[in-house]
């Protein structure tokens, strides 16, 4: 059984990679919504949600392989992404599509270069996912904040809208042992072991970003941040 339902996600993310040259942007990102939302109510993934988003840099704490399918559930738009995502397979075109910022973590001119364009975006029109981590935080936790997002929101007068989702299942960390992050093998692992979960979600107050004060808001953000995971990522029996 776990083998047909992991045919039927590489199916769902097939036919979205066909469809990339049929939709707009915009209709293409509508569509995502809805296709993640099917996707987590067929494998009982329920989300709970608390509060609306304002307009601005969309920046989420990162934990799971799931992240992805939670966040575009929720509202789609780009984000920025490690360079590799773009050659996995069926992945990286539906990526492009929805406004793809890429980025070589090695290599500071890349680094760089998409800094830049943060500095000019304009996140009202065009929404973008960011996770400040920069990479995923173990299961309850929250690794530092990198200072792209809150250097753009800066720049660009733009609010940071921060949105906090909170597992109650710790199998929804990465790999079979919780600590491989291995996308590939923790699709399978998700399948094979029947993993389900619950997701709460709270969109949390808009932040400015006042002249020099960057340091201070990620510092700020990343504390609240803490409060909700600490209180609401654990295991559902606990």
């Amino acid at each position: 059984m776990w083998l047909f339902e992991l045919l039927y996600f590489v199916y769902f993310f097939v036919r979205l990679r066909l469809e990339t040259g049929l939709y707009t942007k915009e209709e293409y990102k509508k569509l995502i919504t809805i296709r993640a939302r099917k996707l987590s109510k067929r494998y009982n993934m329920k989300i709970y949600v608390h509060g609306k988003p304002q307009p601005g840099f969309l920046a989420a704490n990162h934990t799971s392989y799931l992240d992805p399918v939670v966040v575009l559930a929720l509202k789609a738009g780009g984000a920025v992404s490690k360079i590799e995502v773009r050659d996995y397979l069926l992945f990286g075109a539906i990526a492009e599509k929805v406004g793809m910022l890429w980025v070589k973590r090695e290599n500071k001119k890349s680094r760089t270069g998409v800094i830049n364009q943060l500095n000019q975006w304009n996140a009202v029109k065009d929404p973008l996912w960011i996770f400040p981590e920069g990479t995923t935080s173990p299961y309850g936790n929250l690794g530092p904040f990198k200072m792209g997002v809150f250097k753009a929101a800066e720049n660009t007068g733009h609010l940071i809208q921060p949105l906090v989702f909170c597992y109650d299942n710790p199998l929804v960390d990465w790999g079979s042992t919780g600590k491989e992050k291995d996308l590939f093998r923790s699709i399978i692992d998700f399948y094979k072991d029947n993993i389900r979960t619950n997701v709460y979600c709270f969109w949390m107050e808009p932040m400015k970003v006042e002249p020099g004060q960057a340091k201070a808001v990620a510092d700020e953000l990343h504390k609240k941040m803490l409060i909700y995971l600490k209180h609401f990522e654990r295991p559902r029996n606990e």
